[in-house]
């Protein structure tokens, strides 16, 4: 009877879902764990694991979100919230999360509307009460922002939020004497928070106070001195007292603590530019380019200085981009016939100076004061009734206030290119100033990656260890293999192999040698694995030529041998892309290698090389692995991988669903397919599918969403 119950139990376990054997309740306490520690990529595998254990349970989709939105993935938080929603539609602090995260995405009626019914359900949740005041402040109702602080603060006296929100909504009704008294109670209640004093130093900077908003903000600094938009800050304060010093070097701290922030660049080589530091105002103007290719603004002003330090070709260059945006901008015809004329093109240049005094013309007669000889155009002029309107109420604003004319950041006024820029939003944004050094640890969508696809996927038997722990993903052919223990190591399928040093090298050829005394007595069956498995020792030590032998003939030995065949794909497109690497760094190199022959270069034939070096094998063989089975996602996640390489988006897009519909839990398919959609503009289904590879463990999908994905920039 014993016997009897043991094998029971032991085909019962067997038997059992994997999933099942988990401990879910001490795994979400594992996940709530890493996000109080700011380890929101391990708490999102924790709470994973538990919803594919338990996909009924609500709350493991709830703290998912709160991993989610911590990375700045809205759209993933908002999902994650609906679904805990649906699986328990009383659940408050859903409500709440899922509107914070529809209103960072610019719904906010969606957002008061998840509000409004969290408050239903818990009345006295003061937490959704200032939520539901931030949306009547975004939907400028004021008078109902300021009603929702009241009631909160009668409920908690000394919550400082509510009086910080309280005021901005005052001081946008233009209560400005309530505005100052609720900042100056929050600064009051707890004088070491900064906000209280950020908030009064932005009110005073609006009253013209320029010498006590200097005096909040130093103490604000001084609170939280790695906050790089407080420099900013009082960079546009000193700026308005004349201490372009100081101002300077509040914006090179800007940079020093935020090295990618263009407003800082774009301001500082403003001033540099009014110093007469062209070359230096040149290279900052250089920097914000790369950083935002399409600030007109900038790019005109350093087509100015180009033409100041008479680096004429230069300044006709981005002349002609202002041109094509701005075909009715006349000072930018002058600037460029005046450039023209430097390069000895006197016809072009006539030409341009024509076209300006033509618009110049064209504009006197819209304003009714027709010039028959009319004046030279100067870069401030030729504005347009709205534009001119617009900037003359600025102006008035900015003189009433005792301000130095500014321009706000999104003015994309061509003439106003020579204004600082500052913020456009009273609002602080509460800037993360941790020390925390771990890769994977905190807000990692703000930290400076490179954003580039996931490689292509081989199978090898040196794996390079990944940054966030996964399983490594699993194929039955494989795993056949690595059963029969044709060797000590297990054959993986990676898109990273790691770089062997000259004793692991060594090693490999002592396996080699191995391999080949085991060839000698082999079966053909044998030999069909001995060679396979030689040619991934091959592989490790770049031996190609030799690589692609033996997988060649395991392919004779066994023509439906997929997973050779998938392996000699990798092997020549591997080979591609080493000559494409010798030629980039031998671009005078008369013979190059290819595919194991010789090929003579001239630079007439150049191009047509170029041609002939080219993937249609890899993709041939890659072809012939889906025939064989047409559910293998790596070969369709490689196809997808050579498509985006030859600029076939589209068909790159195709190929990830497919290796997405053949496993679902594919994250690389996941992310290239929204790279690449988001590349194409689709910002919205590129998002999702980041979302998703977040999810799977591609923690990098965070820091693209924040810096390319969509955030809601159309307000509902």
């Amino acid at each position: 009877m014993s016997k009897f119950f043991f094998l029971l139990l032991f085909f019962t376990l067997q038997w059992m879902p994997l999933s099942a054997q988990i401990d879910t309740d001490r795994m979400i306490i594992i996940g709530r764990h890493a996000l109080y520690y700011e380890d929101y990529i391990l708490g999102i595998q924790y709470f994973n694991q538990v919803i594919t254990a338990k996909p009924h349970l609500f709350e493991p989709y709830f703290f998912r979100a709160i991993g989610k939105y911590s990375l700045d993935d809205m759209q993933g938080a908002e999902k994650d919230c609906t679904t805990a929603l649906e699986l328990n539609p009383y659940y408050v602090d859903a409500y709440n999360l899922r509107g914070i995260s529809r209103q960072r995405l610019n719904n906010t009626t969606a957002a008061l509307e998840d509000f409004e019914k969290g408050l239903k359900i818990d009345p006295t949740n003061i937490n959704i009460i200032t939520n539901i005041g931030i949306c009547h402040i975004r939907l400028k109702d004021y008078e109902k922002a300021i009603d929702s602080y009241d009631r909160a603060i009668k409920l908690s006296p000394n919550l400082i939020s509510a009086y910080l929100n309280r005021g901005i909504a005052k001081s946008l009704a233009t209560d400005t004497i309530g505005a100052l008294a609720d900042f100056t109670k929050a600064i009051a209640i707890n004088h070491y928070i900064p906000d209280g004093f950020i908030s009064r130093s932005i009110l005073y900077y609006q009253m013209g106070d320029f010498e006590k908003s200097l005096e909040d903000m130093d103490k604000s600094i001084e609170l939280r001195p790695n906050d790089a938009r407080l420099y900013m800050y009082r960079g546009f304060v000193r700026y308005q007292i004349d201490d372009l010093v100081g101002t300077v070097e509040d914006f090179d701290k800007t940079i020093e603590l935020e090295p990618r922030n263009a407003l800082a660049y774009a301001n500082r080589g403003i001033l540099r530019a009014e110093v007469g530091d062209y070359n230096r105002a040149i290279e900052d103007f250089s920097r914000v380019l790369a950083l935002r290719n399409d600030d007109l603004l900038t790019l005109y002003y350093r087509a100015l200085l180009f033409a100041e330090t008479g680096q004429w070709h230069a300044a006709i260059a981005d002349l002609d981009i202002i041109i094509d945006n701005h075909q009715d901008f006349g000072p930018a015809y002058l600037s460029r016939s005046q450039a023209k004329q430097m390069v000895g093109d006197n016809y072009g240049a006539q030409l341009d100076y024509s076209t300006a005094v033509k618009l110049e013309l064209d504009r006197q007669k819209r304003n009714n004061s027709y010039d028959p000889d009319p004046k030279i155009i100067t870069n401030n002029e030729n504005k347009n009734d709205n534009q001119q309107s617009d900037n003359k109420e600025e102006q008035e604003q900015s003189n009433k206030e005792g301000r130095k004319a500014t321009r706000k950041e999104s003015d994309k006024d061509i003439r106003n290119y020579d204004k600082i820029a500052v913020l456009d939003d009273f609002e602080i944004e509460k800037i993360d100033d941790s020390s925390n050094t771990n890769p994977l640890r905190g807000r990692i969508q703000n930290r400076n990656i490179i954003v580039e696809l996931e490689p292509v996927f081989c199978l090898t038997l040196f794996p390079a260890d990944t940054l966030v722990h996964r399983l490594r993903y699993f194929d039955m052919e494989v795993d056949k293999l690595n059963r029969k223990k044709i060797c000590n190591t297990q054959i993986a399928i990676s898109n990273y192999e790691l770089e062997l040093t000259r004793e692991q090298s060594a090693n490999v050829f002592f396996e080699i040698e191995k391999i080949n005394r085991k060839i000698e007595k082999a079966t053909n069956e044998e030999k069909e694995n001995l060679y396979f498995l030689r040619a991934l020792h091959y592989s490790a030590v770049l031996n190609l030529n030799n690589a692609m032998d033996d997988f060649n003939k395991v392919i004779e030995l066994n023509p439906n041998n997929y997973l050779a065949l998938y392996s000699m794909a990798y092997t020549r497109f591997r080979m591609v892309e080493i000559i494409k690497e010798i030629e980039a760094e031998t671009p005078d190199q008369k013979q190059v290698i290819r595919m194991g022959a010789i090929g003579t270069r001239t630079p007439q034939n150049q191009e047509s090389d170029n041609k002939i070096i080219d993937y249609d094998l890899v993709i041939n063989d890659l072809e012939k692995v889906l025939e064989l089975n047409p559910n293998f996602a790596y070969a369709h996640y490689n196809l997808g991988m050579l498509c985006c390489i030859m600029r076939d988006f589209e068909g790159g897009i195709a190929h990830f669903t497919s290796a997405i519909q053949s496993n679902s839990k594919f994250a690389e398919a996941w992310f290239n397919r929204g790279l690449t959609s988001i590349f194409l503009g689709r910002e919205i289904e590129g998002t999702l599918d980041l979302s998703k590879s977040g999810e799977l463990g591609i923690f990098k999908a965070y820091n693209v969403i924040k810096r390319y994905g969509f955030s809601g920039d159309e307000e509902d």
